[in-house]
């Protein structure tokens, strides 16, 4: 529900950088964007984050599901790079690449207090699973499909390219 993002909002559980006297930094990040409709390629590319990485000077990301590593360089944390910043930075580059889309962005970085960030972890393994679920059940639809409802031959159907293609990418998947 898009009324349950607080647009802007940013939330730190834990110490800001400039607080952290230790060189590495473990941290949880959970961005909670807030749309109205979307098709599931645009809520795909919501999901990566190499344009956040692109956009924000003297911060750079590396990731693999649920997992991502990311370095700040010397000179923006001389400049004062900090969680609030950073979770300044993320809302604006994605109301500017999704404007039309996105309704809201909040955003939450944890880095302390243990139950919080295990809580964090069965949330968004929660989320994956559901998100993993949903892509089944749209599979299996899809392999229901397979067999064609209409009433006329297929040299005459419309969809005869689209059939063919989808059969060819289900014959596919079953030598995988």
């Amino acid at each position: 529900d898009v009324q349950l993002v607080e647009h802007g909002k940013i939330t730190l559980l834990g110490k800001e950088i400039s607080k952290i006297y230790d060189k590495n930094i473990d941290f949880g990040m959970m961005i909670l964007i807030g749309i109205n409709e979307a098709t599931d390629k645009e809520i795909d590319e919501l999901k990566h984050l190499n344009f956040i990485s692109n956009g924000i000077e003297g911060f750079s990301i590396r990731t693999i599901p649920r997992r991502f590593w990311c370095r700040i360089s010397n000179s923006a944390l001389k400049k004062g790079f900090s969680f609030e910043f950073l979770g300044k930075a993320i809302i604006s580059l994605y109301k500017q690449k999704f404007n039309d889309l996105v309704e809201s962005v909040e955003v939450i970085f944890i880095n302390s207090y243990q139950d919080s960030i295990e809580q964090f972890i069965v949330h968004s393994s929660d989320i994956l699973s559901k998100s993993k679920e949903k892509w089944k059940k749209k599979i299996e639809a899809w392999r229901k499909r397979i067999d064609c409802d209409y009433d006329w031959g297929c040299e005459i159907c419309p969809y005869r390219e689209e059939c063919y293609n989808v059969k060819q990418v289900l014959i596919s998947r079953e030598e995988i």
